[in-house]
């Protein structure tokens, strides 16, 4: 039997007041005490939100994070902190990492970035390998075969840091593959390096949600990995009809817009929900965001979190 569930994924906007209190952090008008004082208030507030949601798994939306690469870039001896870097086409940036030399990760330096957690309720999204490595600028190889495996051997050791703080369910954000609208070579080399992540998977779930296009030839590519427990579709960019049926993954299903500011309409998504129930079978479908959240007014997304709330209780009668 099909079962509706929801949650977030990626980085989440800062409020106003946190965004105020960093520009006032990096002016020396605010103490790290300041800053740390508001961070906390805005990960209280989100937790609240996604409780009152009644989401099945919690992320803590990266808000102490520069960007989606930058903890791993400053915990790992050989790579560095590169150009600013506009995020696909977004008016968002990012640092570029750069590789320089053989890489090492520290894990005690991931402490200030990642939760303890304390059951199996929590999630953390991560830069897939793939679009990691496509964004690395690599000053040590020539071949973007060995930069996707040194990213894949450092991810080897943050997946089994992530396992002693009790992490459940890892999400790897691919936007590079579809945005690019890459040929299945390119998919395949992908689904490849994944494998690699066996030895360490265990008790994970493991997911990759594709965005910034369609993710349909992603999603068939890696309907077969023996990986992948859960596939994410950018619902707005592909169509429902454009994907196998009866597919043997659960479905993360991106539902509501990251980069639009205006609120689905409820209606709207539940019947879409109700198709895509019919066209998968009996699997758990995940309505979530198709892209980070941080695109968007925090006013916005906390609007967008209600909204999939709401849309999950319907099935949940």
């Amino acid at each position: 039997m099909s079962k509706v569930a929801a949650f977030i994924h990626g980085v989440y906007p800062r409020s106003d007041i946190l965004s105020q209190t960093s520009r006032d952090f990096d002016r020396q008008r605010l103490t790290l005490s300041d800053l740390e004082k508001q961070r906390r208030k805005d990960f209280d507030e989100l937790i609240k939100q996604q409780k009152a949601s009644s989401f099945e798994l919690l992320e803590d939306g990266k808000l102490s994070w520069q960007d989606i690469f930058r903890p791993i870039v400053e915990s790992t001896s050989g790579m560095e902190v590169g150009a600013l870097t506009r995020w696909f086409d977004n008016n968002t940036f990012y640092r570029q990492p750069i590789i320089s030399g053989k890489l090492k990760l520290d894990s005690k330096k991931l402490d200030k970035f990642f939760l303890s957690t304390i059951d199996r309720k929590w999630k953390v999204t991560l830069a897939s390998p793939f679009t990691f490595a496509k964004l690395t600028e690599d000053t040590f190889s020539t071949s973007f075969e060995k930069t996707l495996d040194s990213i894949i051997e450092i991810y080897i050791e943050l997946l089994a840091y992530l396992e002693t703080k009790k992490y459940h369910f890892v999400q790897f954000n691919e936007p590079f593959i579809p945005y690019n609208k890459l040929k299945k070579s390119e998919i395949i080399l992908f689904k490849k390096s994944l494998s690699k992540l066996k030895e360490v998977k265990r008790d994970f779930v493991f997911a990759v949600s594709g965005y910034f296009g369609n993710t349909a030839e992603l999603v068939k590519t890696l309907a077969e990995s023996d990986v992948v427990d859960v596939l994410g579709i950018d619902f707005v960019t592909t169509p429902l009809s454009s994907l196998p049926k009866k597919l043997d993954k659960d479905i993360i299903a991106g539902v509501v817009d990251g980069r639009n500011s205006l609120l689905e309409e409820k209606n709207v998504i539940k019947s879409f929900v109700e198709k895509a129930i019919k066209h998968f079978g009996d699997k758990t479908i995940y309505l979530s965001n198709n892209s980070d959240l941080d695109l968007l007014p925090e006013t916005v997304a906390k609007e967008k979190i209600k909204l999939l709330g709401i849309v999950r209780k319907e099935f949940a009668k």
